[in-house]
């Protein structure tokens, strides 16, 4: 009788972790990437300035501003963006292969977009930044329960304080522990996110909404 009330817990437990990833995974991840993409488009726009390379910079913009859109055919977008990829430096390779994954996720080829995220994210050539951020891209694109304890050991390098990406990552890993039916795990998380001053505003309210959605 007892192991029928353990089971019966288990299943409740798993359907209110479904149920909590539903409603504000894709929230957080919806607002994340923009605001990812948005500094990656940023960094991207540094090399841009410091790079001695004029030529390599305008095709970048061109194929950017292409890529971005929306009017534009998706295959002209891609090819501009690997004619980058091919010829320009690191930072120039890594705002391509983000450009790319933003064009295959508006028309909903994640796995396309996950194929140019892990392209960044495995190039040691690289900077680190840029890997770090496509980690959390990967993470935020491609989350569920039967990966989640993968993604979480992927992004719990990224999630110290001394990292551009350290909010994000914490925030991440409190979800897909959520994802992955683990709400207790989750909620130290999300309280040192609620609690923490120096958090982006709208990520302290998310935390503090899912802490009351679990009975925190």
């Amino acid at each position: 009788m007892v192991d029928i009330f353990q089971e019966v817990e288990e299943d409740l437990k798993r359907e209110r972790s479904e149920e909590l990833w539903r409603k504000y995974g894709k929230y957080v991840i919806g607002v994340a990437a923009a605001i990812v993409l948005g500094v990656a488009g940023r960094e991207g726009w540094k090399t841009y300035e410091t790079s001695t390379s004029i030529e390599n910079g305008t095709r970048l913009a061109n194929a950017v501003e292409l890529a971005q859109d929306s009017a534009t055919d998706e295959d002209a977008a891609l090819a501009a963006l690997d004619a980058i990829i091919a010829d320009g430096n690191a930072g120039f390779v890594a705002l391509g292969h983000f450009q790319k994954a933003a064009v295959y996720l508006r028309s909903g080829a994640t796995p396309s977009a996950i194929t140019e995220l892990e392209a960044v994210a495995g190039n040691s050539d690289i900077d680190q930044v840029y890997r770090d951020l496509a980690v959390v891209q990967i993470a935020m694109n491609s989350a569920s329960a039967t990966n989640a304890q993968e993604l979480i050991s992927r992004l719990e390098p990224i999630a110290v304080p001394e990292n551009a990406w350290y909010y994000s990552a914490r925030e991440m890993i409190a979800l897909l522990h959520i994802a992955g039916g683990e709400v207790e795990a989750a909620k130290p998380l999300l309280t040192e996110i609620a609690d923490d001053n120096s958090a982006p505003a709208g990520m302290r309210a998310r935390a503090s909404e899912i802490l009351k959605a679990v009975g925190a």
